[in-house]
């Protein structure tokens, strides 16, 4: 097999994929940020944080930003009739964090569609120097009864504004 195409001694493990991309961006000043100390429930036996603690601290700092533009999300279904649910987690790794460490968690607001908003993520040393990891996650707008895709309402979007990145002409 192509080397570019398979990493080790079995073409059934760790295959790279030719088109994946690095979602590693450097922050807008816009974006939401908030800290978080990595705990106990975030590592593993060597005090390394579990992958897993990082969609924690996405879902931390999505929440941070949306109650921060009165979206709250018991507010945004009262006010809306809509929950943003996950449909895509992509995240990529960079260097391991460790236990107590204070991470500056930053998330922003990428691409809006019809029915969903892309938040990028990227988590960092305490200083900002060291990323970490990043990634991003696509929330899809459903009709809180039926669960069925609904287009974002413009009041989301608006609200969303702040932490938005610019849109390309």
């Amino acid at each position: 097999m192509e080397r570019d195409r398979v990493l080790g001694k079995s073409p059934t493990r760790f295959v790279i994929l030719a088109n994946m991309t690095s979602v590693t961006v450097t922050a807008p000043a816009h974006a939401c940020e908030i800290t978080e100390r990595v705990g106990w429930e975030d590592v593993d036996l060597v005090a390394i944080v579990r992958y897993s603690a990082y969609a924690r601290f996405a879902d931390a700092v999505e929440a941070a930003m949306f109650r921060s533009v009165g979206l709250g999300h018991p507010a945004m279904l009262d006010a809306h009739g809509v929950w943003l649910v996950r449909r895509v987690l992509h995240l990529e790794f960079h260097a391991p964090a460790r236990f107590d460490e204070l991470l500056r968690v930053r998330g922003w607001i990428g691409r809006v569609g019809r029915t969903s908003v892309t938040l990028h993520v990227e988590m960092r040393d305490e200083a900002g120097a060291k990323v970490h990891a990043a990634g991003h996650v696509v929330l899809v707008a459903v009709e809180a009864a039926e669960m069925t895709a609904v287009e974002v309402p413009a009041g989301v979007v608006a609200a969303l504004a702040p932490y938005r990145e610019p849109v390309q002409g």
